[in-house]
Parts: structure tokens; C-alpha cells; sequence
């Protein structure tokens, strides 16, 4: 009897251990942080959508005016432009940064829980009678 019991034990055990790698891929905290790397793509082009229409009608504006320093301010516009774009960029990287921190930090405790499974297989599997 105590045989039996030990072998439900590990095999409860094992199944734990199997579900928890199976599932690893499809965690929500994962599928979460997916989600707002998507979200945050979404934005840093909608951004970039927007300083690109801008530098357009401003570029479109100095065309149409008649002063002498065109190319000056043809410039000044495709400078701003870079800038905006750059910006841009570099909100989105600073967002996916904090996500990336986030999501090593999930992965970790996923590991974490996985040795202490690991752990707890190894201490029953020991402990076994003879």
C-alpha cells in the first residue's frame, strides 16, 4: 500500500512538472506583456504616422511661400522631422526595455517554480522505502 501511494505521489508529481513547462509558452503574464509590446508598436507608428504627415504640411507650406530662404526652412523641417521620428523610437524602446525587464522577471519565477518541482522529485524519490 505505501508503494502504491508513493507511486501516485510521483506520478502526481510528474504531471505538475510536465503541465507547468507545457503551459511555460502560453502564460498569461507572457501573453499579457505580448499584448503590450503590440500595443506599444501600434503607437510608435501611429506616432511616427503623425510626425511624418506633419513635416509633409510643413514642407508642403514652405514650398508654397515665396521666400528667399526655402531651403533654410526645408531643413529646419526635415530636422524637426528627424527629431519627432527619433523620439518616437525612443519612447517605444524605453517601453519594450521595461517590458523585457518584466518578462525576465516572469521567466525567472517560471524557472524558480520548475526547481523547486525538480526539487520536491528529487526529495520524494529519495525518501522512497526499500
Amino acid at each position: 500500500m505505501k508503494q502504491l501511494a508513493l507511486v501516485v505521489i510521483i506520478v502526481m508529481a510528474g504531471c505538475a512538472t510536465t503541465n507547468n513547462t507545457q503551459t511555460a509558452g502560453v502564460d498569461p503574464k507572457i501573453a499579457s506583456l505580448e499584448e503590450e509590446r503590440q500595443t506599444i508598436a501600434g503607437r510608435e507608428q501611429q506616432c511616427m504616422d503623425n510626425a511624418l504627415a506633419r513635416s509633409r504640411d510643413e514642407m508642403a507650406r514652405v514650398t508654397a511661400t515665396s521666400d528667399a530662404s526655402v531651403e533654410l526652412l526645408m531643413q529646419r523641417a526635415q530636422n524637426e522631422r528627424d527629431r519627432e521620428l527619433s523620439e518616437c523610437r525612443a519612447k517605444a524602446d524605453s517601453e519594450n526595455a521595461e517590458i523585457s525587464a518584466r518578462e525576465r522577471d516572469e521567466y525567472a519565477l517560471q524557472a524558480q517554480q520548475e526547481r523547486a518541482g525538480a526539487s520536491l522529485m528529487g526529495i520524494l524519490l529519495s525518501t522512497r522505502p526499500r
